[in-house]
């Protein structure tokens, strides 16, 4: 029983490794870095829970399941810090990522099969409907990858639902949950979850890599404001990496926020004297954008330049 202990140890220190990661960096800058960052964690967790269920399928082993299982629910878990970390609202999804690991861990050791299995499916069912519901309220850059994870999340969401009323209704052992829900075809849909899952955050990096990489030169269709040129970079790129619906949603704000900042100026003033420094002005700027729910990544894509139109 030595292990049991153990493992239980190993439980707490993951757990405890999340909510030491998570905890002092909340509301900090580089959102997008712990992004980065808990993806990390969600791949190589997947890669663990495959890895230790291939152990177990040859030794039988308890503890080779449970820390399988332990990194499976970690898995959805990671994903759904990351999205919490574009918000900075990652309290409550902390608590409830190290509450669902300690559980499954907890289950699996001590009670086993087949409880263990309805807690760590239960579990996963949590995490995925709460990472597709934050798909859709996280500011993330990039539909077709918000688009990805939320069907990958709802998809494997009520995959384990129907494990779940399955098992409780008619019992592991009957015809249906063999056939539906057994090693094979749980497996695939693993797969299929954790494919669709990379490409999902492949393709939101590779928006935020477009976004970071538009040309400073300047705007097109730019807001004058206070002797400054505001706007969006080659708008035509942003929407083939982002969709015109999010485009039209930037524009939108930018161009209220700038009515805003307009409207505090000193219109009896000259335009030399109106004129604030970039950095005050673009930090009034940023404030109003972050109102509006704009991310540090979408804020970062605005060009400011000095407004050649007001010179003379």
């Amino acid at each position: 029983m030595a292990w049991i202990g153990g493992l239980l140890v190993i439980s707490i220190a993951v757990a405890g490794a999340i909510i030491a990661f998570a905890l002092p960096i909340i509301g900090s800058p580089g959102r997008g870095q712990l992004f980065v960052r808990f993806c990390i964690i969600a791949g190589i967790a997947a890669v663990g829970s495959t890895l230790m269920y291939a152990i177990y399928e040859t030794t039988a082993t308890v503890l080779a399941l449970a820390v399988g299982d332990t990194f499976m629910v970690l898995g959805p878990g990671g994903i759904l810090l990351a999205l919490r970390a574009l918000s900075g609202r990652l309290r409550s999804a902390t608590i409830v990522v190290s509450c669902a690991v300690l559980a499954v861990a907890a289950t699996t050791a001590l009670i086993g099969l087949p409880v263990s299995a309805l807690v760590k499916v239960s579990a996963l069912l949590l995490l995925c409907v709460l990472t597709a519901c934050e798909t859709r309220v996280a500011p993330i850059v990039g539909e077709a990858g918000a688009l990805t994870l939320l069907l990958v999340n709802a998809g494997y969401a009520a995959f384990s639902f129907g494990r779940i009323a399955v098992a409780l209704t008619l019992g592991m052992d009957s015809p249906l949950y063999r056939a539906a829900f057994s090693i094979y075809p749980t497996t695939a849909v693993g797969i299929v979850a954790v494919a669709g899952t990379g490409v999902a955050v492949v393709r939101m990096a590779v928006a935020r890599s477009v976004g970071g990489r538009m040309s400073p030169d300047g705007p097109e269709s730019g807001y004058s404001v206070d002797g400054w040129s505001v706007g969006l970079p080659a708008v035509d790129d942003l929407r083939a990496a982002f969709g015109s619906s999010t485009v039209s949603r930037l524009r939108a704000d930018l161009r209220e926020a700038c009515e805003v900042i307009s409207a505090d100026g000193a219109p009896e003033a000259t335009v030399l004297a109106r004129r604030r420094s970039h950095q005050v002005f673009s930090q009034a700027l940023s404030a109003e954008l972050e109102s509006r729910g704009w991310s540090e990544s979408e804020i970062a894509m605005v060009v400011i330049v000095p407004d050649e139109r007001t010179d003379g």
